[in-house]
């Protein structure tokens, strides 16, 4: 009760496959599911298979090609879902989010753009916090979302940005009480 979407992580979707997304979607078939596939190339194509396996939004990289952003567009304007373009390793993610937001197919556009200190980098404690409010500043902009290393400490800072979309993985999972820590988390989220 207290996640409102369900991400299929990539080390996930490498291991177990595309099934991954279709096994979360059977067992929380009222949630939405993110398959974080992370496209580089083959836009339409991974959009596709995704889709097929009931993802609501699957994650492109905000510098792939433009041509497979409009690609991964195409494919969510046919099989209906959403976009996230994720700005992991993104060297200028202002820049390129002001490049992209405009990308379209028959007028679908990017859904979301998410700003994600990968788990590599959150070893050496790097946030994404450092990094969302550039990407908040751009103007008319797709919806934001934030990922990578967040804590319950970390949710008031975040609040006080336009963010729509909040993404805890450690700091549930890895808890000796991940429903205790979920609850918090989204209680801290919702507290006015």
């Amino acid at each position: 009760p207290y996640i409102d979407i369900l991400e299929a992580g990539t080390p996930l979707i490498k291991s177990e496959g595309i099934k991954a997304v279709r096994i979360l979607k059977e067992t929380y078939p009222d949630k939405l599911i993110c398959a974080d596939l992370k496209i580089a190339d083959a836009g339409y194509l991974e959009v596709r298979m995704a889709a097929k396996a009931r993802a609501d939004i699957v994650t492109v990289l905000a510098d792939a090609y433009n041509i497979t952003i409009e690609e991964t567009l195409r494919a969510a304007d046919e099989f209906k879902v959403e976009i996230m373009a994720d700005f992991i390793m993104s060297r200028r993610p202002k820049k390129r989010l002001e490049e992209i937001k405009t990308l379209n197919y028959k007028g679908r556009r990017l859904s979301y753009a998410l700003v994600h200190s990968g788990l590599d980098r959150q070893e050496s404690r790097h946030s994404p916090l450092s990094e969302l409010k550039s990407l908040a500043d751009v103007y008319n902009c797709p919806k934001l979302a934030i990922a990578g290393g967040i804590q319950l400490n970390d949710i008031p800072k975040i609040k006080s940005y336009a963010i729509d979309i909040i993404i805890v993985g450690g700091a549930i999972t890895k808890s000796e009480n991940p429903t205790k820590v979920a609850k918090q988390i989204k209680e801290a989220i919702l507290k006015n």
